[in-house]
């Protein structure tokens, strides 16, 4: 009755042995990686989420500046830009600069990078500027606060009443409200083209 009883119990810890070997090399390291792989992608969500976190719906800063003139640039989105948090890269950007001594600038474009340290503004895609009665087209602007200057470059097309000028480059001073019209190659002239 001893042996009999010994040779269960043996083949009982035979079975028992198979058994938590067989799971340990097919299951136990398959919910192992299964487990790995549930935290790489809980990682790369939480990576994703902390890029999408930086995205700003409609936001507006407004700059006064000490002779009473303000700068006002809004968007539908913006974006802090990473390693450079002072960069606010904005879509479908509007902006105004309110001088107090002649009427306000608008500028519309698609895409800026704005400087909220200095007010520099990079506008580009589709810019549009209009001041009084002065349209300039353009695919880029730079915003100049402390040179107190505006250059629009590429693919220029100005308009105003009666007057239609292509040029490759515009430099505005704000102060003054003078322009210097350019083209890169010396070659090349600007043209100009009365419009009845």
């Amino acid at each position: 009755m001893l042996n009999k009883t010994f040779l269960q119990l043996l083949l009982f810890m035979i079975i028992f042995l198979i058994s938590f070997f067989f799971l340990k090399i097919y299951f136990i390291k398959k919910n192992i990686t299964n487990t790995l792989k549930n935290v790489e992608t809980i990682n790369n969500e939480r990576n994703l989420n902390e890029k999408k976190s930086n995205l700003i719906y409609n936001i507006e800063y407004v700059s006064e500046f000490k002779d009473g003139d303000f700068y006002v640039i809004s968007s539908e989105f913006a974006e802090v830009i990473h390693n450079k948090t002072e960069l606010i890269k904005m879509k479908k950007v509007i902006a105004t600069i309110n001088l107090n001594s002649s009427m306000p600038i608008k500028i519309y474009a698609d895409n800026a990078i704005y400087n909220d340290i200095n007010n520099n503004t990079n506008f580009y895609g589709n810019v549009l500027m209009t001041y009084n009665m002065h349209i300039i087209n353009s695919d880029n602007l730079d915003l100049m606060f402390e040179k107190n200057l505006v250059v629009l470059s590429n693919n220029i097309i100005y308009k105003n009443l009666n007057t239609k000028l292509e040029a490759d480059k515009i430099e505005v001073n704000l102060i003054t409200k003078s322009s210097k019209i350019f083209m890169n190659n010396i070659s090349d002239t600007v043209k100009i083209i009365n419009i009845n």
